[in-house]
């Protein structure tokens, strides 16, 4: 089955391609999409076991090669000549490898927000795959209520109040457990690709987004030096920069990739 796709604008116009993070769907841009559909043709896609994509992945048979074929399918299919591809979180990750790995020409520019480059060291890759089996066995056993409330209760969350988080909730809870404990596994950051080299050398512009009460990626930003690289901070903003403050987003992406 082929990933659900929501497009909003017109073709004729530049294209960007929304990735949202875990959990999410292609609903969690609506916000930002309102603020740029006259200007720009916006396809957000639903990820593998997410929305309304019915298809899953297999962490038995290459989560990123799959999601990758799966994306690069739904694009085509829309016929877009070129792009620029914005992704948050584990969309941001997938972003990433997909453009270092699928030589598309088409994409004009990377907008990562919140999302890592990849470990580097066998023993990192090792501990982050336990903890993400963890909450793999959680997601797949447990009630999705349940493990949401304790996914929202780790440190990278912490800016978010009680209320926010309790939204948050009741907005996922239509998420099914097992779908989410293979999407897990299956792009879990233990099996991506170190794509710092890449994202140093690979001649696009890249922008990388975070926001200043984001301590992780506030600090992961600092290895990001090259020229086609730009560095910016979100001040007052946490993890999810572009439902926190969908405006400021979308003022962002209308300044840096409007012809």
């Amino acid at each position: 089955m082929p990933l659900f796709s929501q497009t909003q604008g017109n073709p004729a116009h530049p294209a960007l391609v929304f990735l949202h993070g875990f959990l999410g769907s292609h609903q969690d841009w609506f916000e930002t999409i309102e603020q740029l559909k006259n200007n720009f043709y916006c396809i957000s896609l639903d990820l593998p076991g997410h929305g309304h994509s019915v298809t899953t992945v297999s962490p038995l048979q290459g989560g990123f090669a799959s999601c990758h074929r799966l994306i690069k399918n739904a694009l085509d299919d829309l016929q877009l000549q070129k792009y620029v591809l914005i992704g948050y979180s584990l969309g941001g990750r997938i972003a990433l490898d997909y453009a270092r790995t699928q030589n598309d020409t088409r994409i004009q520019g990377l907008l990562l927000e919140s999302c890592h480059s990849g470990l580097i060291s066998g023993s990192e890759k090792e501990l982050r795959y336990k903890h993400d089996l963890q909450w793999a066995k959680r997601f797949a056993t447990q009630s999705v209520s349940d493990s949401l409330y304790e996914w929202y209760e780790q440190d990278i969350f912490s800016d978010l109040s009680t209320e926010q988080k309790d939204r948050v909730i009741e907005k996922r809870s239509h998420n099914y457990g097992v779908c989410l404990a293979n999407m897990l596994l299956s792009t879990s950051l233990a099996k991506q690709s170190d794509a710092l080299p890449f994202m140093l050398s690979c001649g696009l512009p890249v922008y990388y987004c975070f926001g200043e009460k984001d301590k992780k990626f506030k600090q992961l930003s600092t290895r990001f030096s090259a020229a086609n690289i730009q560095v910016t901070e979100f001040f007052g903003l946490g993890h999810n920069l572009h439902q926190q403050d969908p405006l400021q987003y979308a003022q962002f992406i209308q300044q840096h990739f409007s012809e």
